[in-house]
């Protein structure tokens, strides 16, 4: 019982430290875009701008982690 406890925890923390590197991505994803579009010209367009959001929510859903 001992031996899967611990697998389960290695299994955990191994999840945890993807989900985090998966955020810590996509934040610098959003802020390489940002920099580039420095006049929100893409970030306003309407079909680059869902992409901006998603982005967004998929950054808010990891932090709520």
């Amino acid at each position: 019982m001992l031996k899967k406890v611990e697998l389960y925890e290695e299994t955990v923390d191994e999840t945890d430290e993807l989900l985090l590197s998966t955020r810590k991505e996509l934040q610098q994803v959003l802020d390489g875009i940002r920099k580039i579009d420095h006049r929100n010209i893409f970030e306003s367009d309407d079909e680059v701008g869902q992409t901006f959001k998603q982005i967004l929510k998929l950054i808010e859903s990891l932090e709520k982690l």
